[in-house]
């Protein structure tokens, strides 16, 4: 497969650097997300250099990376090296050469990640709901107070569980608290609730599943750094380094 068959300028990228050592020791990986900026052949592909938190990442020449690829036909992964770098019309790119096979991957297996963290939720009001689908603007002024605890995140979504009663397609107000390389950060996010169960384990509460609407891009960024490193901190505990 080559990526002129699923790609195409402006979707969506997501980097992993790909690890180096010094002795024994694994450096700290990044994770960033971006966009295709052109494809000029089967073998190449030019990617807008990353943002992270309204600061440009600067690939370096020569850097190692795992590319997760967003097409139309679903998510797919390949390692890339950084061959080149220029300006175009002032924006920023890193030219990469693409060094193994693209393969699917499973989005959801990727992404998701099973923890247990409190939050916070309120559902928004019809007007309210209006509103935030007319402007993406959430007023986070009105403090959410149902208790309740997020059983699984992803880039795209949670899991929670509460004894609130929330009703399937509506909008939730959530708020959490999660510590992202080393700092404690709070969110204010709106999820759209696909899945209404009744909990397994308690009859009290209702499970909750939902897709995140106008995720701003620093959050999903957050999200993803911290799956990624709690995953790799379990790794290391699984193996005993």
């Amino acid at each position: 497969m080559n990526i002129t068959d699923i790609m195409e300028p402006g979707r969506r990228v997501d980097i992993e650097s790909l690890g180096d050592y010094v002795g024994e020791e694994e450096l700290k990986r990044a994770y960033h997300i971006t966009k295709v900026y052109d494809i000029p052949d089967d073998d190449t592909v030019e990617i807008v250099m990353p943002m992270d938190h309204g600061k440009m990442i600067v690939l370096d020449v020569e850097d190692e990376y795992k590319l997760y690829l967003y097409t139309k036909k679903g998510l797919y992964s390949c390692e890339a090296e950084v061959i080149d770098r220029r300006n175009d019309a002032n924006v920023s790119v890193a030219v990469l050469g693409i060094n193994t096979a693209i393969e699917k991957v499973q989005r959801r297996e990727f992404f998701r990640f099973d923890c247990i963290m409190g939050m916070t939720a309120r559902e928004l009001n019809d007007i309210e709901a209006q509103n935030y689908m007319n402007t993406h603007v959430l007023n986070t002024l009105q403090d959410p107070a149902e208790k309740c605890v997020i059983m699984d995140i992803s880039g795209g979504g949670m899991k929670f569980v509460s004894a609130a009663h929330f009703k399937k397609g509506g909008l939730v107000h959530l708020r959490f608290i999660m510590n992202v390389r080393g700092e404690n950060k709070k969110y204010d996010v709106v999820l759209r609730l696909l899945y209404v169960d009744p909990s397994a384990s308690n009859p009290r509460n209702t499970e909750y599943r939902g897709e995140f609407l106008f995720l701003d891009g620093g959050d999903r960024e957050d999200i993803i750094k911290f799956i990624f490193d709690e995953q790799r901190k379990a790794r290391r505990h699984q193996t005993g380094s």
